[in-house]
């Protein structure tokens, strides 16, 4: 039996996961972005777009107490602390965000993805997309001096999207954790210190 995307079998990754009660594998993903870049301090405010099965939502609150969590996806995870808002990212406005975590953010992460369908351009501009949705709310509740983490697909608009975050944030980088698959086209923009 396949797992999702088409994966045979689990990896050491996935296996790890399970073995420590998280629900993804992409866990891994955001705890290798947060220890090189310094991000999820404890008392930080936090919103996390994309947030079902709730893997970076768990880490993201263990690293932040006492701090607050705001999630954001069509499903809500289940037995993790923080406020969830169950609706598209399309429909949570800036207001809404402020006002669930108390003030403005200090990270705004998004492990966002459209469902692939295979043809990669239009997979791209989905996930592109996706990515600038983020930015946005992340102009407008993030704190200036906070930080930004985005996936994003390779493709024709990968670049324009690393130069957008760029003209945002005091330092962008583009981040391929080594928990992503080998074979994967996703990789990860850092943003640190909104302007």
């Amino acid at each position: 039996m396949s797992r999702g995307r088409g994966y045979k079998k689990a990896d050491p990754y996935t296996r790890r996961a399970k073995a420590q009660g998280y629900a993804a594998r992409s866990v891994f993903k955001l705890e290798e972005i947060v220890e090189r870049c310094g991000l999820l301090n404890p008392g930080d405010r936090v919103v996390d777009l994309g947030c079902y099965p709730g893997s970076w939502s768990r880490l993201a609150s263990e690293r932040i107490e006492p701090g607050a969590l705001v999630g954001v996806d069509l499903s809500e995870p289940q037995g993790i602390p923080g406020t969830f808002i169950a609706r598209s990212v399309y429909e949570v406005e800036p207001a809404e965000l402020l006002d669930a975590l108390g003030g403005p953010a200090d990270l705004l992460m998004s492990d966002m993805a459209p469902p692939t369908t295979g043809d990669r351009k239009g997979d791209h501009l989905r996930q592109i997309a996706l990515a600038e949705r983020a930015l946005w709310l992340a102009s407008a509740v993030v704190r200036p001096g906070g930080a930004f983490i985005a996936k994003v697909f390779e493709g024709a608009d990968a670049q324009a999207f690393f130069e957008q975050v760029r003209a945002g944030y005091a330092t962008a980088r583009r981040i391929k954790p080594k928990a992503t698959r080998q074979q994967s086209v996703e990789f990860f923009v850092v943003g640190q210190g909104r302007q």
